[in-house]
């Protein structure tokens, strides 16, 4: 009896032995792969870079999107709901604001790079070259890429040109002069991601 008692207190311990195992291994699984170090971001996360996209979301085919550069002024709002309003002549004590609205004009929607990495504003007159934002402390620039709607225009965020030249010192007035005025005339266009505008002209008081 003595001996059956033993071999029955041996294999409930083993048993438990064995419990204990399968519960520590189910809870070591997702542990395990909780520490891989591979981060997980929520959906938000990924708006820093990119969108929430889709899969079924492609890339925008060669020649479907086109873009406008805009100046002008913004009147209120932030990145989200802007009012901006556009005009070609700025009188002395006013900055012009520069921004660009992009389109897709392809039948679906598409995917596309609208960072500032791959976005450059130039402004001339005649055949000089006055400022480019290629000059800029372009450090902290991104990829940015955004579902673009068909037909459906999207309004980049409008931001300041300071009226000085650009230069190896930057492109703001800090190292460099400012750009003559009283009536003179310039053109600026933009490129976004390879794809170029059209130059619009305007005139400085």
């Amino acid at each position: 009896m003595a001996n059956d008692e033993s071999v029955y207190r041996t294999r409930r311990i083993g048993a438990l032995v064995v419990l204990a195992a399968l519960i520590a291994g189910i809870w070591g699984i997702p542990q395990l792969l909780a520490n891989t170090g591979q981060e997980v971001l929520p959906t938000e996360g990924a708006t820093a870079t990119e969108e929430a996209i889709p899969a079924e979301i492609t890339n925008c085919a060669p020649g479907v999107v086109s873009v406008e550069v805009m100046i002008g002024k913004l009147i209120s709002g932030d990145a989200d709901n802007q009012v901006v309003e556009t005009f070609n002549s700025f009188a002395s004590n006013t900055n012009p604001d520069i921004w660009y609205e992009i389109t897709n004009n392809g039948l679906v929607d598409c995917k596309f790079n609208v960072g500032s990495r791959v976005t450059f504003f130039t402004i001339t007159s005649g055949e000089q070259t006055y400022w480019s934002s290629r000059d800029c402390d372009r450090s902290n620039d991104t990829d940015r890429y955004v579902t673009l709607g068909s037909n459906t225009p999207l309004e980049a965020v409008a931001s300041p040109w300071e009226k000085s030249y650009s230069s190896e010192n930057g492109c703001n007035p800090s190292g460099n002069d400012l750009v003559p005025t009283a009536g003179a005339t310039y053109k600026i266009k933009v490129e976004v991601n390879g794809v170029i505008s059209e130059e619009k002209r305007f005139i400085l008081n």
